[in-house]
């Protein structure tokens, strides 16, 4: 067999470009999902376009004739079966949330905006998720009598396939140290509580600056409510309007960011908010807050704030949970709530040095009092587990 070596620069060619070529092959054979933020933006030529206009190119889908597009709604958790296209096909998700796996490869969730391209020859499923209903394009060539979709097995989901995919979603956000942006959600937070908004105006500004987006944003002013109350959620969202106006007026573009993926309307988000506030507290929640003392503030709690808020997916859950913790300790006097957080971020994955990330963003962007009431919290439930 001839060596391939440098004093050889043609075999050298040829060699590299068939790895080249056969990994191409390779990736034209998997499921390709374009996320919506991923798309790759070109502006369209002006010459052909009255005022401003994009546009994203995707993979060319194989055809030799017609292409049928078609629009497909899968109600909560339904999904197809194992299935094959013997031309691919293109799914465009419209709204909700969804899934999709190609065979052999992990689950992947889908979501407004994002792409799929499932080549020909390529075994997979899709559908809805668990909570969500989800909408899509499919546009597949027309395929002839020999050329019929291969329809298979039924698939086997794995069991609470939700929590699954949150807890490895919240998981692999809590391995690394808390980002400049999400802790730039504490000093918005508290300022938001105790209204004071003419510190909460630069705090904005450096969450801007940090990389939340405007939708990001405005969520997490609209969570507060279930802890400061309408009036706060409303003027800090009030006083966000205001500054988005002026920075608008001095040519400054912010990111607007993804908004939440529609749920379906017939979810029950009192089943939901159960199911996730078990999550988050790592202990059972079936049984009503407050005892049975108050079924209107469990029934508030579990349908309201961890059924629907929770169910918003463009802010995390430890997103969330910033946002909570720095309320809280803003507020003062709500101890036991603020406790009950801080385990919560615990169980979501956060350590001890992500913890003291938040105190000290307290006490150097907030107050120091603050910071040192949430200090002596935190150390006091460490204490309590050590026994």
């Amino acid at each position: 067999m001839n060596k391939i070596t440098m004093n050889n620069p043609f075999k050298v060619v040829m060699a590299l470009t068939l790895l080249s070529n056969h990994a191409l092959a390779d990736d034209q054979q998997k499921q390709q999902i374009t996320k919506f933020d991923q798309h790759v933006i070109q502006n369209a030529p002006a010459d052909n376009f009255s005022g401003k206009a994009h546009f994203s190119r995707l993979p060319i889908m194989p055809s030799d004739g017609d292409v049928a597009p078609a629009t497909v709604t899968f109600a909560p958790n339904a999904i197809t079966n194992w299935h094959i296209h013997p031309n691919g096909q293109y799914l465009i998700v419209i709204d909700g949330e969804g899934r999709t796996q190609e065979w052999g490869k992990p689950i992947q969730n889908i979501s407004k905006g994002d792409v799929i391209w499932c080549p020909p020859g390529v075994k997979h499923w899709h559908g809805a998720s668990q909570h969500s209903s989800m909408t899509h394009i499919a546009i597949s060539p027309v395929a002839t009598a020999d050329e019929k979709v291969t329809w298979l097995e039924k698939v086997e989901l794995p069991q609470n396939l939700q929590e699954i995919n949150a807890h490895e979603k919240q998981r692999a956000k809590a391995n690394a140290p808390l980002t400049t942006r999400q802790l730039s959600l504490i000093p918005i937070a508290a300022f938001t509580a105790t209204g004071n908004l003419e510190s909460l105006k630069p705090a904005l500004v450096k969450g801007l600056e940090a990389g939340l987006t405007i939708n990001e944003i405005k969520e997490a002013l609209a969570h507060q409510y279930a802890y400061a109350g309408f009036p706060r959620s409303l003027n800090g969202l009030l006083t966000f309007k205001s500054l988005l106006e002026q920075r608008q007026q001095q040519n400054i573009k912010d990111t607007i960011g993804a908004a939440s993926t529609p749920t379906a309307n017939d979810i029950n988000y009192y089943q939901l908010g159960t199911e996730t506030l078990g999550y988050l507290t790592n202990a059972p929640a079936e049984k009503p807050l407050v005892e049975n003392f108050s079924p209107t503030i469990d029934y508030a709690l579990k349908a309201h704030l961890f059924g629907y808020l929770f169910s918003r997916d463009n802010l995390s859950y430890i997103d969330r949970e910033l946002v909570t913790i720095a309320t809280l300790a803003a507020l003062g006097n709500v101890n036991s709530q603020l406790t009950s957080h801080f385990k919560v971020v615990q169980n979501l994955g956060l350590k001890d040095s992500q913890l003291q990330q938040i105190i000290d963003t307290l006490k150097v962007d907030v107050n120091v009092d603050v910071a040192a009431n949430s200090s002596a919290v935190l150390q006091q439930l460490k204490a309590t587990q050590t026994k």
